[in-house]
This record gives structure tokens, sequence and C-alpha cells, in this order.
């Protein structure tokens, strides 16, 4: 049976590769996010498309201390409660992100790969052929230099995706979309991403 942890190396190699390319194009740019408290980047409860994100960020929480993934999922399901009263209220669309604690990422060398590409600015080419262009962050917009250097995305992209059709393939199923919170604090009936079972 498919649990996830067949693509777990390749999901951390694809993640390793993000890293370094948003690495070296910061340099370049000269953007440095000391001093910023996340809220900018982190005022969303992001959604998470693909299996292998949903899994190994449950992973990750599994791997803290009793007490702060128990505060972890208090502060999901209260960001969940307040989606279902009022999806476009100001207490959920300006909430942080329930991982963020004090300007940091609890789950940071799990996070997502829309997470690891914020602030450059980059641009994806579609199927197609026609591309999609994006600038940076609000702080690199305002205090630092203007550049043309630009992250094409579109590897990245292609790597999930086709990871996406594996687990979709030997699941038998497709990927129901989930927020973060979501991800982390729902229960699953089949016991798919069971919080204390995934190691």
């Amino acid at each position: 049976m498919f649990s996830g942890n067949e693509l777990v190396l390749r999901l951390i190699e694809l993640y390793r590769n993000i890293d370094s390319t948003y690495a070296g194009a910061a340099e370049k740019i000269g953007l440095v996010c000391e001093g910023c408290d996340g809220a900018k980047c982190c005022t969303v409860d992001l959604t998470l498309h693909t299996f292998m994100e949903i899994f190994y960020l449950r992973r990750g929480l599994n791997t803290l201390e009793p007490a702060k993934r128990l505060e972890i999922l208090g502060r999901c399901q209260s960001m969940i409660e307040a989606k279902k009263e009022a999806p476009y209220s100001d207490r959920y669309r300006n909430a942080v992100c329930a991982v963020n604690t004090e300007g940091a990422c609890m789950l940071y060398e799990y996070r997502p790969m829309i997470c690891r590409l914020a602030g450059i600015p980059h641009f994806i080419t579609r199927p197609d052929g026609s591309t999609v262009e994006s600038g940076g962050c609000e702080r690199l917009q305002k205090n630092f230099p203007i550049s043309d250097l630009k992250i094409d995305r579109t590897e990245f992209y292609q790597e999930m995706a086709r990871m996406e059709v594996e687990a979709v393939r030997a699941r038998g199923k497709r990927t129901k979309k989930l927020t973060v919170a979501e991800a982390l604090a729902s229960e699953f009936p089949d016991g798919e991403f069971s919080v204390y079972e995934i190691i």
C-alpha cells in the first residue's frame, strides 16, 4: 500500500534544489529576510494541492514536542472554525499561519514549496508556451534595488506535478486540496495522514 514514504527522498531533493536556487537569487538581488516578522508572507492559510506536501508537513508536525504540537493544532482548529463561520472575514483572511510563532516557522524544514519560493520575482512557463510572471515581496520592492532577475519556477512545478501523478495513481484517487490548518488538524476516516502514525 502506498504510504508516501516512497517519494520522500524525491521531495527532499526538490526542496534542496529550490532552496539553493532561492538562496542564489536572494544574494544577487540583495534580499535579506532578517528582521522581518514574516507577517506579510505568512498572513495566509495557504492551500496545499499535493499529497506529498500535505504528507511531509504532517510528518514535520509529529517531530515537535507534544506541548508545541498541541499549541499548533489548537491554532489550526481556530482557523478552521473561522473559515467555516466567515471565510472572507478579517479574522480568517488576516490570520497568521498556524505554524508561525513570533515570526518564525515551527515547521521550517518541512514547509511547502510555495513558502520556500516566497519573496523572489519569478516566472512560470505554461504547457502552451505562455508565461506568467510575478514580482517579489513588498519588502523587496520597497527596500532593495530593482533587478531583472527572476526565478524560473517551471522545473519545480513540473517535478511536483510528476510526484502528484504517481501518488494519485498509487492511491487510486485525487488529492483533496487542504489549507495548512486543515491539513494539520483534520481527521481522515481512511487513516491517511495520521499525525501520530507518520514518522
